[in-house]
């Protein structure tokens, strides 16, 4: 899938939607307009680009599998019985998809969670690391060594900032699991980058420009050809 696309223009009908509630949004789709489904993704496609991401570690995967997981949540919002949790619905296809992905192209082995060895950095000097700007690759790089179920839970917690309850809902795990393996995802990060890892705020996985837009029109022009 090609993705270098140019950069859309400003919308102005995301902007008359964005005050909109998701099942606002989600009434107007039902009801035949296609184009309330673009503000929908835009107000979730960084945090399901990061749960893709997090599960298949590698960046256009993560764009195919977030494109296919939003035409397959058009095609079956009849299903979302609502009023809320549209997030939580939208975080499962992205996670169901992600993982047919992983197990069709063998990318990992999702059932090797426990006993997973150390995490082992990319051995670069840290003043270095930080002098050239390269701080928040080198945290990406650590993430991507954790095993899937943690790098998953970790995300969502860590980067994304979820709550427990949140993450258990959108990766359909119990909350016990979310807490287990988010607790010994951040053992297996080194000390000295956890502190930057757990700073609210840090861009990682990031998503936007022409990367969200290339998956908003890509998703549009399929889900206008049915």
């Amino acid at each position: 899938m090609d993705y270098s696309i140019q950069a859309l223009p400003a919308n102005t009908l995301h902007a008359e939607f964005s005050g909109e509630s998701d099942l606002d949004l989600i009434t107007r789709v039902r009801a035949g307009n296609s184009a309330a489904f673009e503000p929908l993704m835009r107000r979730y496609n960084q945090r399901l680009f990061r749960l893709s991401r997090s599960l298949c570690k590698n960046d256009t995967d993560a764009m195919d599998i977030l494109q296919d997981s939003y035409v397959i949540a058009y095609e079956k919002l009849a299903q979302f019985s609502g009023p809320d949790g549209f997030a939580g619905w939208l975080s499962r296809i992205v996670r169901n998809e992600a993982l047919m992905r992983i197990r069709r192209n063998k990318l990992v082995d999702i059932c090797s969670i426990e006993g997973h060895e150390p995490l082992e950095l990319y051995k670069e000097n840290p003043s270095e690391v930080l002098a050239q700007g390269q701080l928040t690759k080198i945290i990406e790089q650590a993430i991507d060594q954790l095993p899937e179920g943690y790098a998953s839970v970790f995300v969502m917690r860590g980067v994304q900032q979820l709550s427990t309850q949140e993450t258990a809902v959108s990766l359909d795990l119990e909350i016990d699991a979310v807490k287990k393996r988010y607790s010994r995802a951040k053992m297996k990060l080194r000390q000295h980058l956890e502190q930057h890892i757990q700073a609210e705020g840090l861009d990682v996985f990031e998503f936007a420009g022409e990367h969200c837009n290339a998956v908003v029109s890509n998703v549009l022009a399929r889900i206008n050809q049915k």
